[in-house]
């Protein structure tokens, strides 16, 4: 028997309903679909490039939906950031004994600092969400700048734990903003200053640089007391 306008196909869902279930159930199943919907097109086409067009039809919702359940792209991204794992594990670093032995102190600060360089090299989208503060404003801008904002807020759990790091604060704030530099040009510009920063070679000579520099701060002071 044919269809007719009133019959529905078992095997076709709506446009607008693309996941099955009833009332609350199934919105939430609609909305983690969307998101990661989003997080296919921003890993095929970058954060600044994603449009609502787009995600609706890798997603193959209307675009009333998606309004209706995120209020629009920003929510969407704030959403995605929420759901997803953005910035890497930093609970090792959580822990650290208020009474740390000062001559532990560049080793902890070595490691912690060359961990947070690491991390963004090896994921350009971490890269990418770092450096979008340096560019024009999106309408997506202040939902990535509260995403950024999580890794600050980890950042400061640690710092302001322990005396030893307060007492190097401005280093370290160096320190960490020139790994943050340079895992942005290995990921986004990799030639640097005649070094290539995405080999290996280029990479572990800059990291050996800021640890000498750390046991050269750090280290010096230490044993001067």
């Amino acid at each position: 028997m044919p269809a007719t306008a009133n019959s529905k196909d078992p095997h076709k869902g709506s446009a607008e309903s693309p996941v099955k279930g009833k009332g609350r159930l199934k919105r939430e199943a609609t909305e983690a679909a969307v998101i990661d919907a989003f997080g296919r097109v921003v890993q095929r086409s970058g954060l600044r490039n994603v449009g609502v067009n787009e995600v609706i039809k890798e997603a193959g919702i209307g675009k009333a939906l998606l309004y209706r359940y995120f209020g629009g792209l920003p929510g969407l991204v704030a959403a995605w950031g929420e759901k997803n794992k953005i910035w890497p594990d930093l609970s090792e670093f959580h822990d650290v004994p208020v009474d740390l032995d000062p001559r532990e102190a560049p080793a902890f600060l070595k490691r912690l600092i060359l961990h947070h360089a690491n991390s963004l090299r090896e994921e350009p989208l971490r890269v990418e969400i770092i450096a979008e503060q340096f560019m024009n404003p999106t309408p997506i801008s202040a939902a990535l700048n509260e995403i950024r904002q999580q890794l600050g807020k980890e950042h400061r759990k640690i710092f302001e734990h322990n005396p030893i790091i307060r007492e190097h604060g401005e280093l370290i704030r160096v320190l960490m903003g020139a790994a943050s530099f340079l895992a942005i040009r290995a990921v986004k510009a990799p030639w640097y200053m005649g070094a290539n920063l995405e080999q290996e070679e280029g990479w572990n000579a800059a990291m050996a640089e800021i640890e000498a520099m750390i046991d050269a701060a750090i280290g010096a002071a230490v044993q001067n007391n």
